[in-house]
């Protein structure tokens, strides 16, 4: 009795269906575009700015001007702190801005709206290329 190459006679009558070859890969695997790196670092030679520069202080200052909290809310975040993180990508965009520590509900919502809403940065850069760069960044209440 001939079988298929894909099956395998184990005993009087029992067959056992083994794994097929994979396909060969039609399309080689995307690369990332020149001169940018997909790796996230949180430390680099050239650490991502605003415009006008102004390092961390600068970006803290930017986050506050852009807080909007309701009076009664605000009494929750007096004398506290939220730690949001977020990366600045290799083009200078924000992503996946998160509250790495936080106060209560309405502060930390109050945090990432405004950090959602800061101005594209000047990319961090490494070894001459633009890389992707985590930044933590403490907002005093």
């Amino acid at each position: 009795m001939n079988f298929p190459s894909y099956w395998v006679r184990l005993s009087a009558g029992f067959l056992l269906l083994a794994a097929r070859p994979a396909p060969a890969q039609t399309s080689p695997a995307p690369q990332p575009a020149a001169g940018i790196e997909q790796r996230v670092y949180t430390y680099v030679e050239q650490m991502p700015q605003l415009p006008g520069g102004g390092g961390n202080r600068a970006v803290q200052e930017a986050i506050k001007q852009r807080l909007v909290i309701a009076r009664k809310a605000a009494k929750g975040c007096a004398g506290g702190q939220v730690q949001v993180q977020f990366t600045v990508d290799a083009a200078g965009a924000i992503k996946d801005a998160h509250i790495e520590r936080g106060l209560d509900a309405v502060c930390n919502e109050a945090v990432l709206a405004a950090v959602r809403q800061l101005p594209a940065f000047s990319p961090g850069v490494q070894n001459g290329r633009k890389v992707a760069v985590r930044l933590t960044v403490p907002v005093p209440f």
